[in-house]
């Protein structure tokens, strides 16, 4: 669905979902930075293995 299907679904509907939809649409044409399949590996490391905590003595 492109952005104008999503606008004129809107007009029929009034939907809330349905503008929802459209702003996603045009938000992700805007910055596609926002798009949800985006890598999430933001720095490219994948050797953090974060705080290790030691076992009470």
């Amino acid at each position: 669905m492109n952005e104008t299907d999503a606008w004129n679904s809107f007009l029929i509907s009034g939907s809330v979902l349905d503008y929802l939809h459209y702003k996603s649409i045009q938000n992700a044409k805007k910055d596609p930075n926002l798009l949800e399949d985006k890598d999430e590996i933001q720095n490219k490391r994948t050797d953090n293995k974060g705080t290790e905590y030691k076992g009470a003595r």
